[in-house]
């Protein structure tokens, strides 16, 4: 006979527990559609750039578990793993179905947000600093292999000089692939302004330039003309008489701004050339 002792038994019991117990928590699976009917995961992010919080579907990184974040992990693994979700047929939120290479790329997604949340150093780093997580946005139609690259560099002397919050937000934002085309786009309208405004000011320069050199040509007109009817003299004779009128002229002209003023200068100028006209020359005085 057989004689069955208490540590067997205990052992017995235990395995019998194991064997009956409920299944494990990663064997479960998310619901699925019917047989040959599209399945839509609404939990999966629909923006760009989603979280390693949002692939895994938690929208709140309070509390979760070591437990809990393995149970979803493998939940998702289930309906995106190249051999279990060969056959199902999931869309998205367009509406488009997701090709095999869709479906691998969300298991990779799933698989690096895993890791990077079961290590609790890697989480906190990515809490404080955002680091360690490069996942892509599937929702766009046209589907990207490709990942993009990391929002900070690490050769850059910004990143480690960035001694606030604020300067490495900065930093942050001024690599995000997401704001590329905005940044574009204020790049492209500040280069529309300069170029703008470089245009108005040229149009302004040519024109004062253009004023400038017709006011210095009509200054040098004016000068010329006036030599010219100084070596004409004035339309005036060239005899000593007529030089002399043309002097008393300009003089009384000059020193009087009335006029009778000006009357009773050319009275006097009169008088004047009159007895410069009786008197003779010093050449010929001298003479006789």
């Amino acid at each position: 006979m057989f004689h069955i002792t208490d540590l067997q038994l205990k052992r017995s019991c235990c395995c019998l527990s194991v064997v009956k117990g409920p299944k494990r928590f990663y064997s479960h699976q998310l619901p699925t559609g019917a047989h040959g009917e599209p399945f839509f995961h609404k939990e999966w992010p629909q923006h760009k750039n989603p979280t390693p919080y949002e692939v895994l579907g938690f929208y709140n990184n309070v509390n979760i578990d070591s437990a809990l974040l393995k149970k979803k992990y493998y939940q998702l693994a289930k309906l995106y793993h190249p051999d279990t979700g060969v056959n199902k047929l999931i869309v998205s939120h367009t509406g488009a179905t997701l090709t095999e290479e869709h479906k691998s790329e969300r298991f990779k997604m799933l698989t690096d947000a895993y890791s990077l949340l079961k290590d609790h150093k890697k989480r906190a780093l990515y809490d404080q600093f955002k680091t360690g997580w490069n996942g892509v946005s599937t929702t766009a139609p046209t589907w990207r292999t490709d990942q993009q690259p990391s929002s900070y560099n690490y050769q850059d002397q910004r990143y480690w000089n960035a001694s606030t919050w604020e300067d490495y937000q900065n930093l942050r934002d001024m690599n995000d692939p997401a704001l590329r085309q905005d940044k574009l786009k204020a790049l492209a309208g500040i280069i529309l302004f300069m170029i703008s405004g470089a245009a108005i000011q040229g149009w302004f320069f040519l024109n004062n330039m253009e004023s400038t050199l017709i006011a210095r040509q009509e200054v040098h007109d004016t000068c010329e003309a006036h030599l010219m009817s100084a070596y004409l003299n004035y339309g005036l004779d060239t005899s000593r008489v007529g030089r002399i009128k043309r002097f008393l002229w300009f003089r009384t002209f000059g020193m009087y701004k009335t006029t009778e003023g000006l009357n009773e200068g050319a009275k006097k100028d009169e008088q004047l050339l009159k007895e410069i006209m009786q008197a003779k020359p010093v050449q010929e005085a001298s003479l006789a």
